[in-house]
C-alpha cells in the first residue's frame, strides 16, 4: 500500500485555508527552511544545526538525518552505504518524498561533488529523485516526463505533511545549487553523469543556462546511457518550461536520423512521444523495431527515467507498452505480456 494520501485539486478559498493550517511561509514550511539551508548552512556542512526534528520521515521523527549524513560522508564505504540506504528508506519511502529529503538535498549535492566520497552516483540520485512526484511506474506519454503534480493538487505523506511542498522545496534546492550539478555533467563517473541529468531535469529556474550545458555535453558525450539521459533531460526541461525552442522537431530529427546511435534514437523517440499528442507514425514504429536490441535494452536499464518505470531491463518494455498501447505488439511482440499494469510497484 502506498503511504501518500492524495487530496486532489482544491478551490482557491480552500487552498488558502490549507496554507494557513499547515503554516505556509513559517518555519513549519520546508520551502522556507530550504532557502535558509542554502544561504547559511549547506556550504559549511553544518548538519546538526538543521531543525530536522520539526519534520518526520517514514520511520518517525527525522532527528537521525544529521548522523546519517555524517556517515554517508565518512571514509568507510560500508558505513556510508548503510547510512545512505537508511536515509533513502526514510525520506523517499516507496517513491514518496518527505520534508527532510528537501533539507538534505544541499548536503547530498556537496557529498556527491566530493571525489573522495563513496557511492557518489547514488547520493546524487537521491537528491535528484527527491524533487519528483511518485511515478508509480508511470511510463506513459503524459507521465514519463512529468516532474511534479499539477498546481493546486494537494497530497500528504504518511506523517500528514504536504508532500507537494516537500517536492517543491527539493526542486528549489536543486535549482539553488545548480552550479554544483552542472559541473557533474563532466564527471569521469558515467553513473554520476546520468544522475546529474536526472537532477537537472527537475530544476525550476536557470533553465536556459541548464539547457545550454546539456546540449554542450551531448555534443561530446560518447556513453550511450548518458546520451539518452541528456536527451530526456533536455526534452523534459524545454517542455515543462515552455521554451521557444522547438524541442519536438529536434527530437524527431534525432530519432529519424540513421546517423545517430540506436540508444540516442530510442531516447529521442521516447521524448518525442511525450512531447506530442500526434498519432504514432509508421516511421517511428519501424525505427523502434530496428533499434530495440538486447544490447540497447540493457543500456536503457541504466537510464534513471527507466529505473522508475520498472526494474532491470523491463523499464523500457513497460514504457513502450504504455506509450504505444495497441501498437506495442508491432515493436515488442511477446514482451508486451503482463506489462500494461501502470503500477509495477503495487
Amino acid at each position: 500500500m502506498d503511504d501518500e494520501a492524495p487530496c486532489g485539486p482544491r478551490h482557491s478559498n480552500s487552498l488558502a485555508d490549507l496554507d494557513c493550517e499547515f503554516g505556509a511561509g513559517t518555519e513549519r514550511d520546508v520551502r522556507v527552511l530550504v532557502t535558509r539551508m542554502h544561504r547559511e548552512l549547506a556550504s559549511r556542512a553544518e548538519y546538526t544545526k538543521v531543525p530536522w526534528g520539526l519534520f518526520h520521515h517514514a520511520s518517525g521523527r527525522a532527528d537521525d538525518v544529521a548522523e546519517l549524513l555524517t556517515q554517508i560522508r565518512s571514509g568507510n564505504p560500508r558505513a556510508a552505504a548503510q547510512a545512505l540506504s537508511s536515509l533513502h528508506h526514510g525520506v523517499r519511502h516507496q517513491g514518496d518524498t518527505y520534508a527532510p529529503a528537501a533539507l538534505a538535498v544541499p548536503f547530498l549535492l556537496r557529498i556527491a561533488a566530493d571525489p573522495s566520497s563513496h557511492h557518489r552516483a547514488e547520493v546524487l540520485q537521491l537528491a535528484a529523485e527527491s524533487g519528483r512526484r511518485n511515478h508509480h511506474g508511470d511510463g506513459s506519454r503524459t507521465g514519463l516526463l512529468q516532474t511534479a503534480y499539477p498546481p493546486g493538487y494537494w497530497l500528504f505523506d504518511s506523517s500528514g505533511y504536504p508532500m507537494h511542498w516537500s517536492i517543491q522545496a527539493s526542486r528549489e534546492a536543486l535549482t539553488a545549487e545548480v552550479r554544483i550539478v552542472l559541473e557533474l555533467l563532466d564527471d569521469p563517473d558515467t553513473a554520476v553523469r546520468c544522475s546529474a541529468c536526472y537532477a537537472l531535469a527537475a530544476v525550476t529556474g536557470e533553465v536556459e543556462r541548464t539547457l545550454a550545458a546539456l546540449h554542450g555535453r551531448l555534443k561530446v558525450e560518447k556513453v550511450p546511457e548518458v546520451r539518452v539521459s541528456l536527451v530526456l533531460a533536455i526534452a523534459q526541461l524545454a517542455h515543462e518550461h515552455h521554451t521557444s525552442w522547438n524541442v519536438i522537431a529536434w527530437t524527431r530529427e534525432l530519432w529519424s536520423s540513421s546517423d545517430q546511435s540506436a540508444e540516442t534514437r530510442l531516447g529521442a523517440a521516447l521524448a518525442w512521444l511525450c512531447l506530442t499528442k500526434d498519432p504514432v507514425p509508421d516511421q517511428l514504429l519501424s525505427v523502434l523495431a530496428q533499434v530495440l536490441t538486447s544490447v540497447v535494452v540493457n543500456t536503457m536499464s541504466r537510464v534513471p527515467w527507466m529505473q522508475y518505470v520498472d526494474t532491470d531491463d523491463i523499464g523500457v518494455y513497460r514504457c513502450l507498452t504504455q506509450m504505444l498501447d495497441t501498437l506495442a505488439w508491432q515493436v515488442l511482440g511477446e514482451n508486451t505480456q503482463d506489462l500494461r499494469d501502470p503500477d509495477p510497484w503495487a
